[in-house]
């Protein structure tokens, strides 16, 4: 990909970083990385563009550095992380800035949650007979969701001047590996369906929605685009419940401290 970019304009400045989101201590060095090698580049300090489009689908329980289920913590809690960490980089951009939080179609099956630090956090799973891996991921991304509105009314309700726009996108059914952990039969099955319905996009086409979403014009934020062609929809009346995504909020931003005293102790010990 660095490749191509230097192709494409020869005088592009492109570094790679890699970073682990279900690892806080991961994101704190990319956070760390990023911003050197911005003040040795000579660029400006800042972010116009944020977009959190890690993903995984579990077929079991695992646990984070921070004890955390694993996708709760790569689908959303590293996303929130990120975001909060990097927020100063964004503020700081001199033009128009951007978060684009990657979602699903798969959050509209979920009708009544709860939600707390324990739901968030995914601790509640050890005592179930069987790890609900679907239910997991259709809650990691209706957090990720809310959290985008949340967001965005953070943002945009005290001060509508403010230069920082989140939406959120969504791809529809995209042909990847993401069910690569789960039986062969079962993804194959599943493409099959979508394809039948017409439904199975390819990488390329799927990523039209995100594209849709970086893109749009810079007064744009608080929505959700799915499925390319610049659509916006409405998500499901559970995602935009105000209450719901205030508690989200503290909960997120308990475990983020959480996760920060964590990392702190481990890097004095």
């Amino acid at each position: 990909m660095i490749e191509w970019i230097h192709k494409q304009n020869k005088d592009a400045r492109v570094e790679a970083f890699e970073v682990d989101l279900s690892s806080f201590q991961s994101i704190l060095k990319f956070k760390d990385s990023l911003e050197k090698w911005l003040l040795d580049s000579d660029m400006h300090v800042s972010i116009q563009l944020l977009i959190n489009n890690a993903g995984m689908l579990a077929a079991s329980h695992r646990l984070t550095e921070e004890g955390y289920d694993q996708m709760m913590g790569t689908n959303y809690i590293g996303a929130f992380s990120l975001t909060k960490l990097l927020l100063p980089l964004l503020k700081n951009s001199p033009v128009g800035s951007r978060i684009v939080n990657v979602t699903s179609f798969t959050h509209r099956n979920l009708f009544n949650v709860q939600i707390d630090k324990e739901t968030v956090a995914g601790k509640y799973l050890p005592r179930s007979k069987q790890y609900p891996f679907s239910h997991i991921y259709e809650f990691s991304k209706l957090c990720l969701l809310m959290f985008s509105y949340e967001l965005h009314r953070h943002f945009h309700w005290p001060d509508e001047s403010c230069k920082v726009s989140v939406i959120a996108a969504d791809p529809g059914a995209v042909e990847t590996n993401i069910m690569r952990e789960l039986p062969s039969c079962v993804s194959r099955m599943a493409f099959i369906a979508l394809n039948l319905l017409g439904l199975l996009q390819s990488p390329e086409e799927g990523a039209s929605s995100v594209i849709d979403a970086a893109l749009a014009p810079p007064e744009i934020s608080g929505v959700y685009f799915f499925g390319g062609k610049g659509r916006t929809l409405n998500s499901s009346a559970l995602s935009r419940n105000i209450r719901l995504a205030e508690k989200l909020w503290r909960s997120s931003d308990d475990l983020f401290l959480e996760s920060k005293l964590i990392s702190d102790r481990t890097y004095t010990s």
